[in-house]
C-alpha cells in the first residue's frame, strides 16, 4: 500500500490561500497553479505565519499517526540502525574498560601472572536464521605462571537436521572433520552442557555470583555468544551473566601490564591480533582431540585451536613476566626449549652486518652479551666468506678429443687478387667488382 504524501506547513498555507482567492473570484484548476502563486508569498511570510502553519501540520501528523522516520531501501528505519551502532560502540567501550579493570587491578597487586583466563571456541555446522548449529565446543583455562591448567571438550549431536541445510552441513563436516548429526542416536543434553560450563567457570571461586569473562577470537564472538544464549534459552537461564570478550584485547592489555621495559609489549592492539592470526603453533602434533587426530584434522579441532591461542599468548608473556616456559604447559609438548633459548641469546648479542659483507664492529658491542658460541659463529662466517671469494670454477670433466688439428687455416689474399672497390654498383646478386678472386690453396 503506497504511503500518503506528507502534509507540511506549506500545504495548509496553500489551502488557505486558495480559499482567499476563490472569495475574490480567482479560481485555480489544480494545486500546482496554487503552489506557483503562493510560493513567493510563503517565502516572504513572517515567522509568526510560518509558526502558525507548522503547528497545524504537526497536529495533523499526530492525528493521522504519521511518523517522520527515514527508512533504508530495505525498509529498515534509520533510527534503528543508528541505535544499534550506538549500542555496539557502548558495548565495545564497556568491554575494553572491563578488561582493563580485570587485568590492571591484578597488576597493581603483582598477581596478574596468576589470573585465570578462560578461552572458548566452537565449530558450527551451519547458520539457520540467527542461530548457529554447533557441533563441537571447547573451554580452556590458563594463566601465565602455570600455563594451561585444564580443558572441557564436548562433541555435540544436535539431532534433527534442519530442512534445506543438509548440503551445508556436509560441507562443514568435510571442512572441520565433524560427523553428520545422527537422528537415530541420542541427542546431546544441552542442560548438562550448560551446567558443566557454569561449574567450569566457577572453579576458582564457587561462592561468587559473577562469572569470569570468556575470551575468543573476534570472528568467533558471534557463534560463541549465540551458542551460550541458545543453552540459556533452553533451560530458562539468565544469559546476561555470561560475558564474551575478544582475546586480542586481553592479549594487548595483559602483556602491557606485565612488561617492565619500554621496548616490550605491543604499541597497538592490532599487533596482538596479528600475532594470534599468525598461529605459530598451528601444526603442533598431539594437541587435538582423539576424534580429529584419527581423521587427520587436528588443525580444525576446537581443542587444538584454543591450545594454540593459549600457547601464543604464553609464548609472548612468559619472557616479559620472567616465567620459565615448560613443555605441555606454556608451549607444546614437543617444543625444544633449550635450542630456542640458545638461539635467542645469540640473537640478543648479535650485531647487524655492514653493507660490505660480514664485517662486525665488536668493539661497539657489550662484551658481556657476546658469548663464546656467538664469537665462534662470527669467525666461521668470516672464514666462509673469504673462501667463497677465492673459489675458482673447475669443470667436472675435460673433453678427450682434440679438435684443434682438424681446423683448416684461412687462405691468404695477394694485392693482385684482392677485389677492386671501384667499378659496378653493389647490389643484390652482384659482387664487389665482378667475379670473385682466385684463392691460393695449399697442397
Amino acid at each position: 500500500m503506497p504511503k500518503k504524501p506528507v502534509r507540511n506547513a506549506f500545504y495548509f498555507y496553500m489551502l488557505d490561500y486558495k480559499e482567499e482567492q476563490r472569495q475574490k473570484g480567482v479560481n485555480y484548476s489544480n494545486l500546482a497553479a496554487v503552489a506557483d502563486a503562493a510560493g513567493p508569498l510563503w517565502r516572504d511570510a513572517p515567522p509568526s505565519i510560518r509558526t502558525k502553519y507548522d503547528e497545524i501540520a504537526k497536529k495533523h501528523r499526530q492525528k493521522t499517526n504519521f511518523t517522520d522516520q527515514k527508512f533504508t531501501s530495505t525498509g529498515i528505519p534509520i533510527s534503528v540502525i543508528e541505535q544499534n551502532e550506538r549500542e555496539a560502540k557502548e558495548a565495545e567501550e564497556q568491554e575494553i574498560q572491563d578488561i582493563k579493570n580485570l587485568v590492571k587491578l591484578r597488576g597493581f597487586n603483582n598477581t596478574a601472572k596468576t589470573l585465570d583466563i578462560y578461552v572458548m571456541d566452537v565449530n558450527c555446522y551451519c547458520k539457520t536464521g540467527s542461530d548457529y548449529i554447533i557441533g563441537e565446543s571447547t573451554l580452556l583455562r590458563f594463566n601465565v605462571e602455570e600455563g594451561i591448567r585444564d580443558t572441557y571438550h564436548e562433541i555435540i549431536n544436535p539431532g534433527v537436521i534442519p530442512v534445506g541445510y543438509a548440503y551445508d552441513m556436509k560441507l562443514s563436516c568435510k571442512e572441520f572433520g565433524l560427523e553428520m548429526p545422527d537422528e537415530g542416536s541420542k541427542k546431546s543434553n544441552y542442560m548438562q552442557i550448560l551446567a558443566n560450563i557454569i561449574d567450569y567457570l566457577k572453579q576458582q571461586d564457587r561462592t561468587s555470583k559473577v562469572l569470569p569473562p570468556i575470551f575468543t577470537m573476534p570472528d568467533k564472538v558471534a557463534p560463541v555468544q549465540n551458542f551460550i544464549h541458545q543453552l540459556c534459552r533452553r533451560v530458562a537461564e539468565d544469559e546476561n551473566q555470561f560475558r564474551i570478550y575478544k582475546l586480542d584485547t586481553l592479549f594487548f592489555t595483559l602483556i602491557n601490564t606485565l612488561k617492565t621495559r619500554a621496548d616490550e609489549g605491543f604499541p597497538k592492539e592490532s599487533l596482538a591480533l596479528l600475532q594470534l592470526k599468525k598461529d605459530p603453533f598451528k601444526y603442533s602434533p598431539g594437541i587435538g582431540c582423539e576424534h580429529h587426530e584419527e581423521n587427520d584434522k587436528s588443525v580444525e579441532c576446537t581443542l587444538s585451536r584454543v591450545k594454540r591461542w593459549s600457547y601464543t599468548v604464553l609464548d609472548a608473556c612468559c619472557p616479559v613476566a620472567g616465567v620459565t616456559a615448560r613443555p605441555a604447559c606454556h608451549v607444546p609438548p614437543d617444543y625444544d626449549l633449550e635450542s630456542i633459548q640458545v638461539y635467542q641469546e645469540q640473537k640478543r648479542g648479535r650485531v647487524a652486518p655492514s653493507v660490505g659483507g660480514y664485517e662486525f664492529n665488536l668493539s661497539s658491542c657489550n662484551s658481556s652479551l657476546l658469548s663464546d658460541s656467538f664469537l665462534d659463529t662470527t669467525s666461521n662466517m668470516t672464514t666462509d666468506s673469504s673462501r667463497r671469494e677465492k673459489r675458482v670454477h673447475v669443470p667436472l670433466r675435460m673433453p678427450k678429443a682434440d679438435y684443434s688439428q682438424a681446423i683448416r687455416l684461412a687462405p691468404e689474399l695477394t694485392e693482385e687478387e684482392f677485389p677492386s672497390l671501384g667499378g659496378s654498383r653493389i647490389g643484390r646478386g652482384r659482387g664487389l667488382g665482378g667475379s670473385l678472386p682466385k684463392l691460393k690453396t695449399e697442397k
